[in-house]
């Protein structure tokens, strides 16, 4: 052709069936691509050998081929790979749309149990913290004096014990001896009832002296639980939000020092009109999930993504002024990551059921006007805009009016499809699109 030696061109061969063509050099790193089937063009096989400079093509071809040159357009490249599926009618019940947003299980504002001045904050927002890690921890100085004047005084009570239990021997002695004399007729009675007294005195002086002592070590397990206060430590696994106080900082008993979000567990929250209580009620009431048992209903993120949960319960408190009440569920699984404050939707069956026509999830796209299809019309990729009425497991049912039944909608390799871009169906089992 007129092609000039700097044009870039897309080399087409169209055959009826496939051919080994060999590609000299510099492109013989492409000779697999070459024998690869990529597309249609009116009937005939057609392989995109490769797109370069005209002057860098050096062909000898194996077989009798029919070679078109021309400048590159992107509206002419041809998908491969297609997957196609038919619309199809089923018998489903209208659902209503729910707002929700995902919430943490635990959330917590972590406080001291001690006053004290902050020595060092081990953490800063969006730290995460395993259940146990240290926190924050308080100046120990004053407390670590305080358990030195109890060990100075269990020390003096442990003195005072000895000398106690010396002092009741030294009775039990004098004792022994007076009851000697007095059988030899040597003493007086009072003077044996005067021993006795004194023994009786000495063994309830060392249970006082013992009693002290285990003040004394209450005591101390008491500011040893204290001591081990002034580290903060996070009571569940998450991520720290906000922090409340610096080093150097004075913080009050019980004064603030982070804010902890749970990760380990999440929730949905939904506010759901009264009007879907019996309905909730009786899921809740049996111990099921909303998405067993048939009941149909689809949680999906801000993203589409669908969102897999467990157990639901409810609060059973129907606001006056909104005339919603709150539905509690579990996240299991989740197809993208989420976090507390991400938006959810969720669709609720309700009323009867009718035709829908249902499209996979897949076939949908979304462009600035809106969402639409690839629906496959005189073998060209007809752009289709739809109306999503609600999802539907891993389809999606349609508002009437877009697709008919039957109707082929393109599910795979869609991204890279252009309107108009001529389709054509080939065997299943084959290279190329389907």
């Amino acid at each position: 052709s007129d092609a000039r030696e700097e044009d870039v061109v897309r080399l087409e061969i169209a055959v009826d069936d496939v051919v080994t063509v060999d590609v000299g050099h510099p492109l013989e790193d492409l000779r697999e691509d070459a024998q690869r089937p990529v597309g249609f063009h009116g009937g005939p096989r057609v392989q995109i050998l490769t797109e370069a400079p005209v002057a860098e093509l050096h062909l000898n071809a194996a077989a009798e081929l029919l070679i078109l040159v021309a400048p590159l357009d992107p509206r002419g490249v041809v998908a491969d790979h297609l997957g196609v599926a038919e619309a199809r009618e089923e018998s489903l019940a209208p659902r209503r749309k729910l707002f929700g947003e995902v919430r943490a299980s635990q959330r917590s504002t972590v406080a001291t149990e001690e006053g004290g001045v902050v020595r060092e904050v081990l953490v800063a927002e969006g730290v995460r913290v395993a259940k146990g890690a240290p926190i924050a921890r308080l100046d120990p100085a004053r407390i670590d004096l305080e358990i030195k004047l109890l060990g100075a005084n269990a020390a003096v009570a442990r003195a005072t014990l000895a000398e106690r239990e010396l002092g009741r021997v030294r009775a039990e002695r004098e004792l022994e001896l007076l009851r000697r004399a007095a059988a030899q007729g040597g003493t007086n009675p009072r003077e044996l009832a005067d021993a006795e007294s004194d023994l009786a005195v000495a063994a309830a002086q060392i249970a006082q002296a013992k009693a002290a002592i285990a003040v004394l070590e209450e005591q101390g397990a008491l500011l040893a639980e204290r001591r081990s206060d002034h580290e903060i430590v996070a009571p569940f696994a998450g991520v720290v939000t906000k922090k409340h106080a610096e080093p150097g900082a004075w913080l009050a008993e019980g004064g603030a020092v982070v804010d902890l979000v749970g990760t380990e567990e999440l929730e949905a929250w939904f506010d759901v009109p009264q009007e879907l209580f019996d309905a909730l009620a009786r899921i809740d009431a049996a111990g099921g999930t909303p998405t067993a048992g048939g009941t149909g209903v689809e949680i999906a993120s801000g993203g589409d993504r669908a969102v897999t949960v467990g157990a639901m319960r409810i609060v059973p408190d129907i606001d006056l002024r909104s005339r919603t009440f709150r539905a509690v569920l579990r996240i299991e699984r989740s197809e993208e990551l989420l976090a507390p404050g991400v938006s959810l939707t969720a669709y609720v069956p309700r009323g009867p059921a009718s035709l829908r026509i249902v499209v996979p999830k897949d076939a949908v796209l979304r462009g600035d006007a809106g969402s639409f299809v690839y629906a496959v019309r005189g073998g060209l990729a007809v752009p289709v805009p739809v109306r999503i009425a609600f999802p539907a497991g891993d389809s999606v049912a349609l508002e009437p009016g877009s697709i008919e039944r039957g109707t082929p909608v393109v599910t795979e390799g869609n991204e890279r499809l252009m309107p108009m871009t001529p389709v054509a169906a080939i065997p299943a089992g084959t290279d190329g699109a389907k």
